[in-house]
């Protein structure tokens, strides 16, 4: 029998519940709200990340900004960073300034991969560098200007899942409050720790953890020190020290990751303020600098994949599902692309009663790449704990994050297994990128934007089969009638396809099936599960 607390607790009712309000809880709050999906979002911290923590935006994730209209408010964020590039070593910062041997630079990277040059043609977006606590002021921003239901400093105490539901029972940490939240689903974007994971008992894969490493957040004035000699990392391994230095914001913000030896007998407490501003001092080689220790969080090398991404009806994303190591710099990336593929499908099954099946391709689709990007991220660490600078260059196209890798799953629908070829519009691929305008301003990804679209080669009757799929499953296809002759025939070489085909695009910007007309019901049909 229920004690009188319990009784008197507080109960609300939502569709889907967002543990976590970091990077990847406050992108999937967005994309929900895209879709049209009501939802609650809990975070226990009062407020968004004070860590710069990731500090490189892909290009992938950039296009999925872009379709939130968010992308150049990240550019802005980040121009304080975005000319820190490249990999320095030394003995000191001043001496490795000086005398920059072994600096991998931008260029470097485009000459280790000769194709890099026409890879990059295949978006229409770049890389951005953007610190993380400054990413996710935005992302809660923009969240906050829709009014969207965000509860920051409420920390869920324990959930439970039904066969129907998943109960949640939550703290207001501001007035000790308890109250319950019923969610016929949760989106676990609790992080490396997640207790979600470790509660529902997922097996897990990879390397573990490591390699220990005290973040040293600081603040130093080194503008004129580095001015028109900016760099991503230094990297410092001698006897005394190990470690690598971040630029921040190439002004007075930078971070330092120390190696320390908890298996030594070293804890946190060895390492009082004073120490490391010693320390820092010396790998700055600036004996007299003033220094401002602002932060320090102690932190492992880790890799740890979960062998599922979803149990009933709780669904792991981000660090929650692939804890990986900063040195592919995909964790966050990975996060915001699991909860854009895995909103639009919560919203077809919540409102258009897409069936169950759909829910697993999340798992199917995603899994394999986050695992991939995890186990890259711990191939590029070092004995030492360090970025293996050599093999970064090999994988320099693989960082860059444009989405060459496809989805084989049941809301796909290809005619073969064989392997995939990219940008051609092959089904379970990112639609292509084509320039639809002299100014380059306006892309075919600009038509997706979170919604189903029928791209055609020809008007013929396709805007019949699109009202036939609303009339039946309340489902707007948007389409997309390619009349401009220059453009249609890009299109066509783009693709491979005649005047009588069509691509159906999923909301997640990834081609659903290649059709010719009087199918359209069908395949959605077969997308969906239904």
């Amino acid at each position: 029998m229920k004690n009188q607390r319990e009784m008197k607790q507080q109960i609300e009712k939502t569709p889907v519940l967002i543990l976590g309000g970091g990077i990847t809880g406050l992108t999937a709050a967005l994309y929900l709200a895209q879709q049209g999906v009501d939802f609650i979002l809990i975070e226990k911290h009062k407020d968004t990340s004070i860590y710069p923590r990731a500090r490189t935006i892909d290009i992938r994730t950039m296009e999925l900004f872009r379709a939130l209209g968010i992308g150049e408010d990240l550019r802005e964020g980040g121009k304080a960073l975005a000319p820190a590039w490249g990999i320095i070593r030394g003995n000191n910062l001043m001496e490795a300034l000086g005398n920059p041997v072994g600096k991998i630079t931008p260029a470097q990277l485009m000459e280790a991969q000769k194709d890099m040059k026409s890879f990059a043609g295949k978006s229409p977006e770049t890389v951005c560098r953007c610190t993380q606590d400054i990413s996710e002021a935005i992302l809660r921003k923009t969240a906050k200007k829709q009014d969207l239901n965000l509860r920051f400093y409420h920390q869920m105490l324990a959930f439970e899942q039904q066969e129907n539901e998943v109960q949640i029972l939550v703290e207001n940490r501001a007035t000790g409050e308890q109250y319950r939240i019923i969610a016929d689903y949760m989106i676990a974007a609790d992080g490396a720790n997640s207790l979600v994971r470790k509660q529902l008992n997922i097996p897990v894969s990879g390397n573990g953890s490591w390699k220990d490493l005290l973040n040293i957040y600081f603040e130093a004035d080194l503008e004129l020190l580095v001015k028109d000699r900016e760099f991503s990392q230094f990297l410092i391994d001698t006897p005394e020290i190990t470690g690598f230095l971040l630029t921040i914001n190439n002004k007075d913000k930078w971070a330092f990751h120390l190696r320390f030896y908890p298996e030594n007998g070293e804890t946190t407490a060895d390492y009082p303020e004073e120490k490391l501003i010693t320390i820092l001092r010396h790998i700055l080689g600036i004996p007299d600098l003033k220094i401002s220790i602002l932060k320090v969080m102690p932190w492992q090398l880790t890799v740890i994949i979960a062998s599922q991404m979803r149990i009933n009806r709780t669904f792991l994303a981000g660090d929650a599902a692939h804890t990986m190591t900063p040195y592919a710099g995909k964790g966050a990336n990975c996060g915001v692309q699991d909860v854009q593929n895995l909103a639009w499908k919560l919203a077809a099954v919540l409102k258009h009663g897409a069936g169950d099946a759909l829910l697993d391709t999340y798992a199917i689709e995603r899994q394999r790449v986050g695992a991939y990007y995890a186990a890259l991220s711990g191939e590029l660490a070092d004995e030492n704990g360090l970025i293996n600078s050599v093999l970064m260059l090999t994988k320099a196209k693989d960082l860059m994050g444009l989405p060459d890798y496809g989805y084989y799953s049941a809301a796909v629908k290809r005619e073969t297994d064989l392997p995939f070829t990219y940008f051609i519009g092959e089904p379970g691929t990112r639609i292509p990128h084509l320039w639809l305008n002299e100014s380059q301003t306006l892309s075919s990804l600009d038509w997706i934007r979170g919604q189903f679209v029928l791209i055609a080669n020809s008007s013929e009757d396709w805007q019949v089969e699109c009202d036939q799929v609303e009339q039946q499953l309340n489902i707007n296809i948007q389409l997309v009638t390619l009349d401009d002759e220059n453009i249609v025939e890009k299109w066509k070489t783009i693709t491979h396809t005649n005047g009588h085909e069509a691509l159906l695009i999923r909301p997640d910007d990834f081609v659903a099936a290649k059709l010719t007309s009087g199918n359209l019901l069908d395949v959605i049909l077969s997308v969906l599960s239904k």
